[in-house]
């Protein structure tokens, strides 16, 4: 499991929580027996059980976890479920993929040696050099009760993004006659304060915008929507699919995370490899 607890999503987990709970973190395989569960306390540490779409992950150790209180233990879970369960998940299914290209042009001798089921243990994350940060998505969905919430973390996230302009997108609509406009800009974050507020154009306006992925532009869409409200919105499957997909389920965190840079960094940027010119 060397590659799951030296990526840079466990350890700024394991920071975040070691600051403000003061409590260490640790990973092994899964316990089915006790899987379906939440989480649940072993002696003095609790149990995080992960999974994912009926695929069981393994179990985050929280060192002397039973120390905390009830509202502590829930927000330590909220963090790792919503942090590390994901990032787990997603790596799993490279793994997964990586085994079945590693079976096609391996010998079969050899595969014969190794257990699918531990996928963990064939690959190590390789850190990239000369790495660049990106932001992962054109478009991120920010979803909380609190309208407040959503533009201080839109305006975190564009902060971090180091666009040049941050423009509400209701007041940049009601100006454009195509959407070709768009391509004018450069470097700009629009945020949609929330996105059932904007009229039958505007939505259209919006989906025609974020289908042209134009590179520098960002749109940062707020709403308290449901996964299924999200679903009857009257724009296209893309935009929806984008929506559910990059989204930032605020009000799970706790108050002070909401806004942390190591969470929305593990949630919407990537690193990419620079190559020099010569």
């Amino acid at each position: 499991m060397k590659d799951v607890v030296e990526n840079a999503v466990w350890t700024k987990t394991q920071a975040l929580i070691q600051d403000k709970y003061g409590k260490r973190i640790a990973f092994k395989t899964i316990d089915l027996a006790n899987s379906a569960m939440p989480s649940f306390l072993e002696g003095d540490d609790l149990i995080v059980p992960l999974n994912s779409k009926a695929v069981y992950l393994g179990e985050v150790i929280v060192n002397r976890g039973s120390l905390l209180s009830t509202q502590q233990r829930d927000e330590v879970v909220d963090l790792i479920k919503f942090l590390v369960e994901p990032h787990v998940y997603n790596k799993h299914l490279k793994l997964k993929e990586e085994i079945e290209a590693y079976k096609r042009h391996a010998s079969m001798e050899a595969i014969e040696q190794t257990d699918d089921d531990n996928v963990f243990s064939l690959f190590n994350d390789e850190e990239e050099e000369n790495s660049l940060v990106r932001i992962i998505n054109s478009v991120i969905h920010l979803r909380s009760t609190s309208a407040l919430i959503r533009k201080k973390v839109a305006l975190k996230i564009h902060e971090m993004a180091q666009q040049n302009l941050f423009v509400g997108f209701n007041e940049i609509a009601r100006q454009m006659h195509s959407v070709e406009e768009f391509k004018t800009f450069d470097k700009t974050t629009f945020f949609i304060e929330d996105i059932t507020q904007l009229n039958s154009q505007e939505l259209a306006l919006l989906d025609a915008a974020c289908e042209l992925k134009l590179d520098g532009l960002v749109f940062i869409i707020g709403s308290s929507l449901s996964d299924k409200q999200i679903d009857v919105l009257r724009v296209s499957s893309e935009l929806k699919a984008d929506m559910n997909a990059i989204l930032f389920d605020i009000d799970r965190l706790p108050f002070a995370q909401q806004t942390s840079t190591d969470v929305l960094e593990l949630l919407f940027f990537s690193t990419s490899n620079s190559t020099s010119q010569n």
